[in-house]
C-alpha cells in the first residue's frame, strides 16, 4: 500500500506541473464557501472573546448588584461595602428640553465619585469628570451628554438644558462611555448627572422607573473563582430578594445573544454555500477527469491499478483543495486584526486581535470533508472502468458505481459532517432540520432531473428541428442535466429563502406599524397628576387616551421553582430574565380575548390572582392554579393563575405579560403609563403642550422608537444581503461547473451536426431553449422549497407574520432564466466556434 501512495503522490506532482487548469471552479467554490465559514466563525469568536477580556470595563466593575428599587437592607449594603470599591449607578430615561425650543427622550445615568472603577470615560473637552458634573456659580448642576444630543437640541457646550425641574449646564461631550454597552438598547443619547443632581430634577420619585446598579471592584488580584463565590454569597441576599446579579463575565448577554445568534444564521449560510460549492467540487472534478481521460486510459494500459488511479488523482484533487482551504483559513486568521483596525471606531464592542484557531480549523475541516463526500464519486467512478470504456467515454459515459470502500468513505464524510454541524450549532434540533432539508433538497432534485430526461426521451413529436435538439440533449448520454438541476436548484433555493427573509423582515419593519397604534407612550405619570395630564393630552390633540397602572417586578419562582431553573421555550425566555411590567386590573382589558380560564370579580378581595398573556404561559409551560411568585419593591409575592389573554405584542397598545387583581398591589407606590394616539401633523403640538407643565414625565415617540429599532434590524438585514451576494456567487460557480461536464461531448456533437448542415444559429437556439427548460424548472422548485424555508425562519423563528412575494418569485425565475442561458451559452461557446474538420481530424 505504501507503494502504491508513492507512486501515487509522484504522478500526482507531476501532473499538477501543467498547472491548475480544469480547477478554478473547484479551487473557487472552495475558497467561497471556507472563507464564509472562516471569517464569520473568527469575528464572532473574537468579539465575543473581546467582550470576555473587557468584561468589568464594559460592566463598570467586577460585579453589579441591581434593583429597581433604591430600598436595600442594613444587610444587603453591608454586604456589597465588604466585597470591595463600590460604585452606585442610576439609570432612567427622561426629558431634555430647551425651554420654547426642542425637547428629546435621553438615557439619563446619574453616577457617584467612584465611577467609573474600570476603563475611562473619554470628554470633550478634556476635563474630570467630577469637574464636568459640578455646580457652577449660579447653583445649577453640571453634566456631560452625547454628541447626538447636542446636535438634537442644537445646543453645544455652555448651554443650558433643562431635565425634569432642573437646569443643568452642558459642560463636555461624551466621546466614549466605557459601560454604555452594558445597558443594552437604548432609546435616546445619554445624560449624565451626579447623585446630588437627581433629587432636584424631580425625577426620583416613589414608583419611579430607575435602575439601580452597585457596581464593585474585588480587591486585586480577583480572578473568576473570587468572582463566581462572591456571586454564590450573593443568592441568598440578593437574588432571593429580586436583584439581579452579574459578573464580568456576563457583561453584555444582550449583545452576546445578538451576536451568537447572528453567528448562527450566518454560519448556516456559509456552511450551505459550501455545500453547494460541494457539488460544484464533484463538477469540477468530473470535467477534470474528462480532460484527463486518455491519460487515465494510458495508465490503465500500461498496468495501473484502479487503486493507483484512484490515489493518483485524489492526492492531486486533495493538494489542491489544500491550497484553497489555506486561502479560506488565512482570510479567517486576518479577519479579527483586521476588524480590530478598521472597526474601532465604529463598534461600541471590543474585537480581540488574537488569533482565533477553532474557528477556522472547523471550518478547514468543512472543506476537507466536503471535498472528499462530493470528489470520491466521479474519483471513483474513472478507477473502476476499463480502459477501452474510457477511449470510448466521449461517446458512451456509462455509468460505473462506486464500490463498497468507497461507499464507506462517502458515508463516513458526511457523518462527520453532521456531527461537526452539531459542534457548531447550538440548538440540535435545528441542525436536525437543516440536515434533513439538505437531503431532501438533494433527493428531489436528484429525481426532478430524472424525471425530466424521462419526458425528454419519450417526447419525440415536436414540428421544429431546433426543438427536438434542444430536448434530446437533455436527456442525451453524459448530458448536464442532473449536475444542472441539482447545481442552480440548490442555489436559487437558498437564494430565493434569502430574499424571501428580506422581504418579510423589511415589510414588518416598513408597513407593519398598525392603523390604531398609539403615536406616545408617557412614562412615569404620577396619580395625582393622571388625570389633568390626559385632560391636557386630548386639549392639544389627542384622539384617544388609555392608562394603565405599572409597577416593574420578576419573576422569581414557579411553582416554587427558581426562574433561572425553570425550563422555558426559546420564545418565552425573555419574560423571565430581568424585570417585567406589570399591572393590576379589576376587569378583563378590553379586546383581551380570555383562552382559558375566567376574569376575578371587580370586588375581588381573596387570594392574589394573575392573568397570564397565552403565548408567554405556553412557553413556560403554566396551567390553571399554577403558582408565580414575583419580587415587587422588595418583596416576594405568590400569586395563584386564573387566566390567560390573547394578546396582540405588535399592537403597541398598552400590554403586559402579567395581570393582577388588584387586592395583589393595595397600598403600593406606583405610576401611570398613558398612551395618546394623534394625527402625525399634531404631534409636536402634543409634545410641546405637556413638557413644561409636567416636565418629569417621560414621553416616548413610537415612530422615533420605531426608527431605533429598524436602524438595528437594518444592519441585520445588511447581514442577510451580504449572505445573499455570497450564495449566488457560489451558485453561479457552482452551475459553471455543472455546464463544463461533457463540454468534451458538447464539441463533438456540434462538429457532427455542422457536417450535416446544422448551421451555427439553430445550434445556438437550441442550447437557448435547453437551457432555458433546465431554467424554469429549477426554478419552480426553488420557489417551493426556498419559500418553505422562509416561512420557517419568519414564522417559527422570528414569530413574525409570513407574506409570500411574487414579485420575488418572478424575479427568481428571470434570474434562473438569465443566469442558465448566460452561463450556458458561455460555456459552450467553444462548441459553436469548433472547426468541424479539425475536430474530426484528431479523433
Amino acid at each position: 500500500m505504501m507503494h502504491i501512495l508513492s507512486t501515487a503522490l509522484r504522478l500526482a506532482l507531476r501532473e499538477l506541473r501543467s498547472g491548475l487548469q480544469g480547477f478554478r471552479i473547484f479551487l473557487a467554490c472552495l475558497i467561497l464557501g471556507v472563507s464564509a465559514i472562516a471569517v464569520v466563525g473568527a469575528l464572532s469568536s473574537a468579539l465575543n472573546t473581546g467582550i470576555a477580556d473587557e468584561g468589568r470595563s464594559l460592566m463598570g466593575g467586577d460585579i453589579e448588584f441591581s434593583t429597581l428599587y433604591d430600598t436595600p437592607s442594613s444587610d444587603q449594603r453591608s454586604f456589597i461595602a465588604a466585597a470591595g470599591r463600590v460604585s452606585k449607578v442610576a439609570t432612567l430615561r427622561a426629558m431634555a428640553a430647551v425651554p420654547d425650543q426642542s425637547s428629546a427622550l435621553v438615557e439619563v445615568k446619574v453616577v457617584d465619585g467612584a465611577y467609573p472603577l474600570y476603563g475611562k470615560l473619554q470628554l470633550k473637552p478634556e476635563m474630570p469628570l467630577s469637574d464636568a458634573l459640578q455646580r457652577d456659580a449660579s447653583g445649577r448642576a453640571g453634566t456631560v451628554v452625547e454628541t447626538a444630543l447636542l446636535a438634537r437640541l442644537d445646543v453645544k457646550v455652555g448651554d443650558i438644558v433643562r431635565v425634569g425641574t432642573s437646569d443643568l449646564v452642558i459642560n463636555a461631550a461624551i466621546v466614549r462611555e466605557p459601560d454604555r454597552i452594558s445597558d443594552g438598547f437604548v432609546l435616546g443619547p445619554r445624560l449624565m448627572i451626579s447623585t446630588d443632581a437627581l433629587a432636584p430634577t424631580g425625577l426620583s420619585r416613589p414608583g419611579s422607573l430607575i435602575n439601580w446598579r452597585y457596581r464593585v471592584a474585588l480587591p486585586q488580584p480577583a480572578n473568576d473563582t473570587m468572582v463566581k463565590q462572591l456571586v454564590d454569597q450573593a443568592g441568598p441576599l440578593l437574588q432571593d430578594q429580586g436583584w439581579k446579579v452579574r459578573s464580568r463575565e456576563n457583561a453584555a448577554p444582550g449583545v452576546r445573544r445578538f451576536i451568537d445568534r447572528l453567528t448562527f444564521f450566518l454560519s448556516l449560510v456559509g456552511l450551505t454555500s459550501l455545500i453547494v460549492g460541494g457539488v460544484g467540487v464533484a463538477n469540477a472534478v468530473k470535467a477534470f477527469l474528462e480532460r484527463r481521460t486518455k491519460n487515465i486510459a494510458t495508465l490503465k494500459c500500461l498496468g495501473a491499478s484502479a487503486r493507483l488511479v484512484f490515489w493518483t488523482y485524489f492526492m492531486e484533487v486533495l493538494i489542491v483543495a489544500t491550497g484553497g482551504i489555506i486561502i479560506g483559513v488565512l482570510a479567517g486568521l486576518a479577519t479579527p486584526p483586521l476588524a480590530a483596525a478598521l472597526l474601532s471606531g465604529l463598534l461600541p464592542i471590543p474585537v480581540s486581535v488574537g488569533i482565533e484557531f477553532w474557528p477556522v480549523m472547523r471550518a478547514a475541516l468543512f472543506g476537507y470533508l466536503i471535498v472528499i463526500a462530493f470528489a470520491v464519486w466521479p474519483l471513483a467512478r474513472a478507477g473502476r472502468i476499463p480502459p477501452s470504456a474510457l477511449f470510448r467515454d466521449m461517446l458512451t459515459s456509462r455509468i460505473a458505481w462506486p464500490g463498497p470502500a468507497s461507499w464507506l468513505v462517502i458515508a463516513t464524510a458526511l457523518v462527520c459532517i453532521f456531527i461537526l454541524t452539531l459542534t457548531a450549532f447550538p440548538d440540535p434540533r435545528v441542525t436536525y432540520g437543516y440536515a434533513a432539508g439538505i437531503v431532501a433538497s438533494f433527493a428531489i432534485l436528484t429525481g426532478m432531473a430524472r424525471l425530466m430526461m424521462w419526458i425528454a426521451a419519450r417526447t419525440t413529436r415536436a414540428r421544429s428541428a431546433v426543438m427536438r435538439l434542444a430536448i434530446a440533449n437533455l436527456h442525451r448520454p453524459g448530458t448536464p442535466t442532473p449536475s444542472v438541476v441539482l447545481s442552480l436548484g440548490l442555489g436559487l433555493t437558498l437564494f430565493v429563502s434569502l430574499a424571501l427573509v428580506d422581504s418579510n423582515i423589511s415589510k414588518e419593519l416598513r408597513d407593519n406599524l398598525p392603523d390604531r397604534a398609539p403615536s406616545f407612550f408617557f412614562l412615569d405619570v404620577h396619580s395625582s397628576e393622571a388625570d389633568q395630564f390626559g385632560k391636557t393630552l386630548v386639549q392639544s390633540g389627542a384622539s384617544t387616551v388609555s392608562r394603565a397602572p405599572m409597577l416593574r417586578g420578576r419573576i422569581v419562582k414557579v411553582n416554587g421553582v427558581p426562574a433561572g431553573e425553570v425550563k422555558v421555550s426559546a420564545d418565552a425566555a425573555w419574560a423571565l430574565r430581568g424585570d417585567r411590567g406589570i399591572t393590576y386590573s379589576a376587569t378583563a382589558p378590553e379586546g383581551g380575548q380570555l383562552t382559558e380560564g375566567e376574569w376575578w370579580p371587580a370586588d375581588y378581595s381573596g387570594k392574589p390572582l394573575v392573568s397570564f398573556s397565552a403565548d408567554i404561559a405556553e412557553g413556560v409551560g403554566l396551567e390553571i392554579g399554577d403558582t408565580v411568585s414575583v419580587n415587587v419593591l422588595g418583596r416576594e409575592i405568590t400569586a395563584e393563575v386564573a387566566n390567560f389573554r390573547a394578546v396582540d405584542w405588535r399592537s403597541l397598545q398598552i400590554n403586559f405579560v402579567m395581570m393582577f387583581s388588584p387586592n395583589t398591589f393595595a397600598g403600593a407606590p406606583h405610576m401611570f403609563v398613558v398612551t395618546a394616539q394623534a394625527d402625525p401633523a399634531r404631534e409636536l403640538d402634543i409634545l410641546n403642550a405637556v413638557s413644561r407643565p409636567y416636565p418629569t414625565i417621560t414621553s416616548i415617540r413610537v415612530r422615533d422608537a420605531l426608527d431605533a429599532i429598524n436602524s438595528l434590524m437594518g444592519k441585520l438585514i445588511t447581514a442577510i444581503r451580504g449572505a445573499n451576494a455570497v450564495t449566488v456567487l457560489a451558485g453561479i460557480l457552482v452551475l459553471g461547473g455543472a455546464l463544463a461536464t461533457g463540454l468534451s461531448g458538447r464539441i463533438y456533437d456540434a462538429v457532427v451536426l455542422k457536417t450535416y448542415g446544422a448551421t451555427r444559429s439553430q445550434l445556438l437556439r437550441a442550447l437557448v431553449i435547453e437551457y432555458a427548460l433546465l431554467g424554469l424548472a429549477t426554478a419552480g422548485f426553488a420557489i417551493i422549497a426556498g419559500g418553505l424555508s422562509a416561512w420557517a425562519v419568519i414564522t417559527q423563528i422570528l414569530g413574525l407574520e409570513w407574506q409570500f412575494s411574487g414579485l420575488i418569485a418572478i424575479a427568481t425565475a428571470l434570474v434562473a432564466l438569465v443566469v442558465t442561458v448566460a452561463a450556458g451559452l458561455i460555456t459552450t461557446w467553444s462548441a459553436l466556434r469548433a472547426n468541424p474538420a479539425r475536430v474530426l481530424r484528431v479523433d
